[in-house]
């Protein structure tokens, strides 16, 4: 009796573990039930969300016109990829993060003319990357200039020296190297440099040097917003951008140690190693496990009844951010697209909460 008492108290309490066991193992799917739930705070009906981990798509869900192979615009996500493609030039020694943009761009401003501020010729392709090359972003490439563009001309063409020509034409608003400062204008300065460096184009020389060997088979061009190019003109399905955003993994060997080294712990970070900075295209946050974690918001909104193209009318946000203490990247698209402030930092604490909670990855 005794025996068969203890057996039957042993399967209760075997029963209650495993029920509580099984209350508190957390599925990637509960990422998505937290975006899905963001949406409809936003009120959002079409977009889609993408979990990586260790590198591979684990977990996928979409809204609307989507589906998970739909190739989406990234907008300033695409920073990444001009930045990674740089990495790979740095470590194969061709650029220096000290390069100055008189000695990259020598031959593009012999054909396009010298800047109105001649200390940009010393900025450095490090600056550059860090967003402290002198530009505010307030007075960008995609401003007056971009407007009236495409009034005559077409958006389906790269424009890198016309974008260029704008980019230069006025004195820098701040002296360069002094501060951060977020702008369209480094990023398609980069982007030249690419083309001046390699003798490639920007989109060639990036799908075969970076984007394939990571997995990003998809990537290309919007072919009808090619003029953002380098800052902002990619186009992929959310899955290629998450194997893509694997380059800042530890060890990855997209981002030699040379420029490894530079994004994590920039000379413009001081002794502060836990401090956020930018660079290789995406905003930094190094953490004592030394994973470091990734991110970045993406928005391009644009309308006008009349231009070269015809009318143009498109309004989209994209999110990336990488937890690189569980190896896990989660790449979002919504549209139309999100004012500033409203709901990022939101959707940023929802899923990096919800990825840390997850106890059985697929």
């Amino acid at each position: 009796m005794r025996r068969s008492i203890a057996l039957t108290f042993l399967a209760a309490v075997l029963a209650i573990n495993c029920a509580v066991t099984a209350a508190e193992a957390q599925t990637v799917r509960e990422i998505e039930q937290v975006w899905r739930s963001w949406m409809a705070e936003e009120q959002r009906s079409t977009g889609g969300l993408v979990v990586t981990h260790r590198g591979q798509p684990v977990h996928a869900a979409t809204m609307g016109r989507l589906t998970t192979t739909t190739p989406v615009p990234l907008a300033s996500l695409s920073k990444a990829v001009t930045g990674v493609c740089v990495a790979s030039l740095i470590d194969a020694g061709r650029l220096g993060f000290d390069t100055r943009v008189a000695t990259a761009l020598a031959k593009t401003l012999s054909r396009i003319g010298p800047p109105a501020d001649p200390r940009l010729l010393q900025v450095t392709v490090g600056e550059l990357l860090a967003h402290r090359a002198g530009f505010d972003g307030q007075d960008d490439v995609t401003s007056r200039p971009f407007a009236a563009y495409l009034q005559d001309h077409t958006a389906r063409d790269t424009a890198f020296d016309v974008q260029l020509r704008w980019a230069i034409a006025r004195r820098l608003p701040l002296q360069p190297g002094s501060q951060y400062a977020y702008s369209n204008a480094a990023y398609l300065m980069l982007g030249a440099i690419i083309e001046e460096t390699t003798g490639q184009p920007y989109e060639a020389f990036c799908r075969q040097a970076v984007l394939t060997p990571l997995g990003a088979r998809d990537a290309a061009l919007d072919p009808a917003w090619r003029i953002l190019a380098s800052y902002g003109g990619w186009r992929m399905p959310l899955a290629d951008y998450g194997r893509f955003y694997q380059a800042y993994a530890v060890g990855n060997p997209a981002i030699g140690p040379v420029a490894r080294q530079w994004m994590m712990h920039p000379p413009f970070a001081g002794t502060d190693r836990t401090v956020v900075h930018y660079g290789l295209g995406t905003f930094v946050r190094p953490t004592p496990e030394g994973g470091g974690r990734f991110w970045h918001w993406g928005r391009w909104t644009y309308k006008t009844r009349t231009s070269f193209d015809g009318p143009l009318d498109i309004s989209y946000s994209t999110f990336a951010v990488r937890l690189g203490a569980l190896d896990v990247n989660m790449i979002v698209y919504v549209e139309p697209g999100l004012q500033r402030g409203s709901g990022q930092g939101e959707l940023d604490r929802l899923l990096s909460q919800a990825a840390r909670s997850v106890t059985r990855w697929p």
